[in-house]
């Protein structure tokens, strides 16, 4: 009885404590799974680039485009580690968030911002 009551006073809290996506700056994504359908390894003359092609946020996603965000990559070994890292990362279910400058992402925090 003691384990419902607790379960009761503390579910609403870990319920209401994610984060809403539209209070984010909009240079701030929170990505997952559901939103990176590829992550593509590419070559360009001068670096590497590691490109997560992502869908749009949930009601504008019904037939929207996708959005590719890079990474600019120096070493052709760095960008495919973490290409691997970030793929077997999402497939746990867990989330990342990025912060954008244009295209190209500027941080990568893994995990949800605080």
């Amino acid at each position: 009885m003691k384990g419902f009551v607790g379960l009761c006073f503390f579910l609403p809290g870990i319920l209401f404590a994610e984060i809403n996506p539209w209070n984010l700056r909009p240079d701030v994504r929170i990505l997952t799974r559901k939103e990176v359908s590829h992550i593509v390894f590419e070559k360009r003359s001068d670096h590497f680039r590691v490109t997560l092609i992502v869908s749009e946020r949930f009601p504008y996603n019904y037939k929207a485009l996708s959005h590719p965000f890079f990474f600019r990559m120096e070493d052709e070994k760095k960008a495919m580690e973490l290409a691997i890292q970030m793929d077997k990362f999402l497939d746990t279910g867990k989330s990342f968030t990025i912060t954008l400058n244009g295209s190209e992402i500027q941080t990568l925090v893994w995990g949800e911002p605080d």
